[in-house]
């Protein structure tokens, strides 16, 4: 069973500045010939549904409000200047291209910004970036148009590689003082599982339906580390009695290990326990054993020790491992429940296993008779001397 922290709720700075890590991203890559060009008839468009230019002004002035309560915010002529170019961004390609030069300046700006004010403010806006581009990076992919399979399933393997992997846990190391324990084990737990799946298997559908499960997966990381959503919301009531069925198995089979511990524990402390009754009792004990006893009695009052006090401690003993035990458990089901890889990778091919077929005489085969050499056997004896 691994260490597991006491539960506690992401610090708000560090929620903002994942959440402005992962609007910077998500608004980067963007495309508006992708976005809708009209809203849909006799319905309010939301924000998915949006025209180009509209969600464009809508995502960068939200990604500039949480700049702001971070204290990085633009200054009113700049975030004038971006707006202009994302209400133009739709109109030619040249457009688009110098509105995403423009967030490539802000981003760099951002970074260093936040890295220089507070080093666990730009370590959580870089994880907000590296979430939002797990499935940013894999979508734009499919633009390729032809042999888009090939290019999504490369892509896969270098988001889900060694390395960024590492960086993206490292990052989640690094703040998990701040962030929900809860959350990161789940999010680690996850990254491992699709790092190990990527190399041997390869999308179901390279479309963009097919890759929105990928999508919804880094929705949820974002949602956990954030603080948006707890962990216990992903999971309903036949989950929670998982959990519970989870968290008893694993108590009890903690106690199977240590039962002769236990036992030997508890015989010792009851054999001296009677021993000293008996002695108080028949009037046998010496005024040594008398004294010692009543020192020993008063040094704990002194110092407060009583079978309340120790009653106490044990109860918040035991309470303390009950929770240990609980978010181990839930955290081990939410993972198991909330993992995606399987709705976008196809199941990989059953390992072929040669069969040794049967002789006809029923009897098994021995091993195949090795071919005659064309080798000459070597000489026995001494090698005659050449006579000159």
């Amino acid at each position: 069973m691994h260490a597991f922290a006491p539960r506690r709720s992401t610090e708000p700075q560090i929620s903002l500045a994942i959440t402005l890590g992962w609007r910077i991203a998500t608004l980067y890559s963007l495309r508006a010939d992708e976005l809708p060009s009209s809203p849909p008839d006799n319905l309010l468009p939301m924000r998915r549904s949006l025209p180009a230019a509209e969600r464009l002004v809508l995502e960068l002035r939200a990604a500039a409000g949480d700049a702001a309560r971070l204290g990085a915010g633009l200054d009113p002529a700049e975030l004038r200047d971006l707006l202009a170019l994302a209400e133009r961004a739709a109109e030619s390609d040249a457009a688009e291209e110098r509105l995403r030069d423009s967030i490539r300046s802000w981003h760099i700006h951002l970074v260093t910004v936040l890295w220089a004010d507070h080093e666990a403010t730009g370590k959580a806006y870089e994880l907000g970036g590296f979430l939002s581009d797990t499935s940013n990076r894999v979508v734009l992919e499919l633009r390729r148009g032809e042999d888009a399979g090939a290019h999504v399933t490369r892509e896969l393997r270098c988001v889900f590689a060694h390395e960024r992997v590492e960086r993206v846990k490292r990052l989640l190391d690094d703040l998990q003082a701040r962030i929900d324990p809860a959350a990161v084990r789940i999010v680690k737990d996850h990254l491992a599982a699709w790092q190990d799946a990527v190399p041997e298997r390869t999308p179901h559908a390279a479309t963009r339906a097919g890759l929105a499960p990928l999508d919804s997966q880094a929705v949820m990381w974002c949602q956990l580390v954030t603080g948006d959503k707890e962990p216990e919301a992903f999971i309903g009531h036949d989950d929670r009695v998982r959990v519970r069925e989870t968290m008893v198995g694993r108590m009890l089979r903690s106690y199977r290990r240590n039962w002769r511990c236990v036992l030997v524990a508890a015989a010792a402390f009851a054999v001296v326990a009677y021993g000293v009754a008996k002695l108080i009792d028949s009037g046998h004990a010496s005024d040594y054993t008398s004294a010692i006893i009543a020192f020993a009695g008063s040094l704990a009052g002194a110092l407060g020790l009583s079978f309340a006090s120790i009653g106490l401690t044990v109860r918040k003993s035991l309470d303390a491992r009950a929770e240990l035990l609980w978010n181990t458990a839930l955290v081990e089901v939410i993972s198991q429940k909330t993992l995606l890889v399987d709705d976008v990778l196809k199941l990989a091919p059953p390992a072929r296993r040669r069969l040794r077929m049967p002789s006809l005489s029923g009897a098994p085969r021995g091993p195949r008779p090795r071919a005659a050499s064309s080798r000459r056997p070597p000489a026995v004896g001494p090698r005659p001397r050449a006579t000159p």
